[in-house]
């Protein structure tokens, strides 16, 4: 019996050890071992890693998004030889409005093939009859289209959702007819973190220091290849997308050979489903 009790009490001693332990030690959630790995700091010099590609370009969308749905027409009846994929719009998604800061900003696009026909892009605010903007060009190359939205014209209103949309003008008596690719844009405010940010970055070749404007944070005409790199990563985890891929298209025209800056390019057009553009 002594026997008995002495390893009873020895059974109890270690059970009630084991408890002080499992209570002394830090509860984790369910997923923070999957999760401890991916974790960014917030902090906008620390480079943003994309696992896939080493890029430091994250693209996080909106928290806010404005729902809308981006149009797209084949071009089967205006060449049968033209493929299916003519023409991709380089959006962030087709089920919401892509975001910007920039009053005036770039849009783009992917031509697969070259083509003899005008394409007419537009620009186009809800409830007001004539575009702010349109522009025709004659026999479009094949490869990445840039259209800039210039300086003399209204500036996009804060807040505000538009429409743009291009067209191959195969019928000009038949706009209908017409092949017709449209998507949306919102313009938002800049947030007092994102001149920070920016300023900081601006900073590495400005006198100024930090005292900056958001008008001076925002010009990239005198901006490096590299300044350039460091905003379209900021703008992308912003979830600004048209002022991320504008500012990686400045970098890639100043430096096209640049491996970093392809990578980024790829990263950032694997993120948002365009792998072929990045392709």
């Amino acid at each position: 019996m002594k026997t008995l009790s002495h390893i009873t009490t020895l059974i109890a001693a270690t059970t009630s050890i084991i408890s002080a332990l499992l209570l002394a030690s830090p509860t984790l959630p369910a997923d923070a071992a999957s999760n401890s790995g991916n974790v960014l700091p917030n902090n906008p010099q620390n480079s943003i890693i994309s696992q896939a590609t080493r890029s430091r370009i994250r693209f996080i969308p909106p928290p806010s998004r404005n729902p809308r749905r981006s149009q797209g027409a084949g071009s089967r009846g205006c060449d049968e030889s033209l493929p299916g994929d003519l023409v991709t719009l380089l959006i962030p998604s087709k089920d919401y409005a892509g975001q910007t800061v920039s009053s005036h900003p770039s849009f783009f696009l992917q031509l697969s093939k070259s083509v003899s026909v005008p394409m007419v892009f537009t620009l186009t605010k809800s409830g007001v009859p004539q575009p702010l903007y349109r522009k025709q060009i004659d026999s479009p190359q094949s490869g990445l289209i840039q259209i800039e939205m210039p300086k003399d014209r209204p500036e996009l209103v804060p807040g505000q959702v538009y429409q743009w949309s291009v067209a191959l003008v195969c019928y000009p008596k038949r706009p209908s007819s017409n092949p017709f690719f449209s998507s949306w844009i919102e313009r938002v405010p800049a947030t007092p973190a994102l001149e920070e940010q920016l300023a900081a970055v601006t900073a590495k070749r400005n006198s100024h220091g930090g005292n900056l404007s958001s008008r001076d944070t925002a010009n990239t005409s005198k901006a490096s290849p590299e300044e350039n790199r460091d905003r379209a990563a900021i703008y992308a985890q912003a979830g600004l997308w048209y002022d991320a891929i504008d500012a990686l298209t400045k970098a890639r025209m100043a430096n096209p050979n640049e491996p970093s800056i392809q990578a980024d390019f790829r990263a950032l057009m694997d993120q948002v489903g365009l792998t072929q553009v990045a392709k």
